[in-house]
């Protein structure tokens, strides 16, 4: 009998108990789902909004790199087109000097590292320092078959 009681006396308890539980839940998942959902088209559009200026701004970061890009690919080919110019005329004067020397010329010697001779002055006066040095270096020779030539 105290069995009885008992397990009537619960049952009336979770009969109390179960709306309020439940009420709890169903308010909650509404305010979940209001949260979620836009409550007007102002939302909708104000979203659509949004991701069209990410969307704008990714596309701004990208169109910056790719000038950046350009722009370091020129100067690039610029500097190339330098060097390669400094090549040719290495080439070409080394052909000068391959041509003179089949003929029986005497080819000047420089005896300055070539890596001097690639900076070149931006006034286009690249022939000066090359010429200036080779008359010293034939001056120098001329005064020493000169010397040598007075003591025999």
């Amino acid at each position: 009998m105290y069995f009885g009681i008992g397990f009537l006396l619960a049952a009336l308890i979770a009969l109390a108990v179960i709306p309020l539980v439940h009420n709890r839940a169903v308010r909650l998942t509404v305010r979940r789902l209001e949260a979620a959902l836009p409550q007007s088209m102002l939302e909708v559009q104000a979203d659509k909004d949004q991701l069209r200026a990410e969307f704008a701004m990714s596309t701004r970061r990208l169109e910056i790199k790719v000038e950046q890009l350009k722009n370091r690919i020129a100067s690039q080919l610029v500097e190339l087109g330098k060097k390669d110019a400094a090549i040719n005329r290495f080439k070409i004067e080394r052909n000068g000097r391959e041509e003179a020397k089949a003929e029986g010329d005497v080819i000047p010697v420089l005896p300055w590292p070539i890596a001097e001779r690639v900076k070149l002055p931006k006034d286009g006066a690249e022939a000066r320092p090359v010429a200036k040095r080779a008359t010293r270096l034939r001056r120098r020779r001329a005064k020493s078959r000169g010397g040598a030539s007075r003591r025999r």
